[in-house]
């Protein structure tokens, strides 16, 4: 019998430990789906681009062929499909990534099961922009704040981290 939610997650680590992102998503994950293990990375598409006016080396011209995608989550749980990027600073960004995610969930084999369903893009934040907000609300993009413990920490080491040298 499948799980009743379905977690696929994408996360990062630098020197062994989840950077910020991948921790956020994390302690959001686990806190409203207590206990649903994520099943690890999900690729949606593949894309392919190419280059014009330019001659490619083949081995450059192969790799624009077949382009990974990978949204921080995708949850599938009973009376919500999500889709899911993951920011600790409200940035614009996120909501164009999370849209392009979702419209890329319905070219995704591994996904085709859910191809009827619809998923809702979602933007998670740390920190609360109103107006971040107002526009990904305005693009029918879901958004979820939550503010883990570790914010004073991260605001002082790595998004206003001390600028040393000359000016």
């Amino acid at each position: 019998m499948p799980p009743t939610t379905i977690i696929y997650t994408d996360p990062r680590y630098r020197g062994g430990k989840l950077v910020n992102e991948s921790a956020l998503l994390d302690e959001w994950l686990s806190r409203r789906y207590p206990a649903v293990p994520s099943l690890g990375r999900i690729r949606l598409g593949p894309t392919s681009a190419t280059v014009r006016g330019v001659t490619l080396p083949p081995n450059l011209a192969s790799m624009l062929q077949v382009l990974n995608w990978y949204p921080d989550a995708i949850v599938i749980a009973p009376g919500e499909q999500l889709v899911i990027e993951a920011k600790v600073t409200a940035k614009p960004a996120a909501i164009g990534e999370v849209l392009f995610y979702q419209h890329l969930i319905y070219r995704t084999a591994a996904l085709t099961p859910y191809i009827q369903t619809v998923f809702q893009p979602v933007v998670l934040f740390a920190e609360d922009d109103p107006d971040v907000a107002a526009f990904a609300r305005g693009l029918g993009v879901r958004v979820e704040i939550y503010t883990p413990a570790w914010i004073v920490s991260y605001m002082q080491t790595v998004q206003y981290k001390p600028r040393t040298g000359v000016v």
